[in-house]
């Protein structure tokens, strides 16, 4: 086997670093004995490679065969971690993801509307009302300096949405290549 060969076997055992070692080592023999049979029969080995796929999306494969097979009768440490995730994590985003969410859109889309609408009104266009408490219509001069301060308190409070949203939708994916024994690729 070439050097490319080896390095190939050797990627694919990292990639599959979440499994027990000797699932691991089985793995690396099966693809091992898969690309001695191809080199055998005359297949290039470059060919062999290029059929079996990126080695991160062959131990992918590997880890799901070995996570369906743990749910049969696996680690019960694997089974809890699992539970524990989803009941966390999965119920959690229900309410977290559709509220940070719609805040984080739905206020930069005011943002905008607001910075537009100040825009307008400082031409004098008197269907915009823009009043600060019960008994202040702010002048239509001051306007564009209204939107400005109100659409970047709006603004940020979308921005600072986004961002924790962002972090949390990257916790949750990192959370869950840990956690689960098949991990994500």
């Amino acid at each position: 086997m070439s050097p490319l060969g080896k390095a190939y076997l050797e990627k694919l055992y990292h990639e599959l670093r979440k499994m027990p070692e000797e699932e691991r080592i089985d793995a690396v023999k099966e693809i091992e004995s898969h690309i001695e049979e191809g080199l055998l029969s005359g297949q290039p080995e470059g060919v062999i490679l290029k059929k079996l796929g990126e080695p991160r999306q062959l131990a992918k494969a590997f880890r799901s065969e070995y996570y369906k097979q743990g749910m049969k009768g696996g680690d019960w440490r694997d089974m809890l971690r699992m539970i524990g995730f989803y009941c966390t994590t999965g119920l959690l985003s229900v309410m977290v993801v559709p509220v940070l969410a719609t805040i984080a859109y739905g206020f930069g889309f005011c943002a905008v509307l607001i910075l537009i609408a100040g825009a307008v009104r400082s031409f004098g266009v008197s269907w915009i009302n823009m009043d600060f408490g019960p008994y202040y219509t702010v002048p239509y001069e001051w306007s564009m300096a209204y939107a400005l301060v109100i659409g970047g308190i709006v603004g940020g409070i979308a921005w600072i949405s986004r961002t924790y949203l962002r972090r949390y939708l990257q916790f949750v994916s990192e959370r869950y290549s840990h956690i689960l024994p098949s991990g994500r690729g």
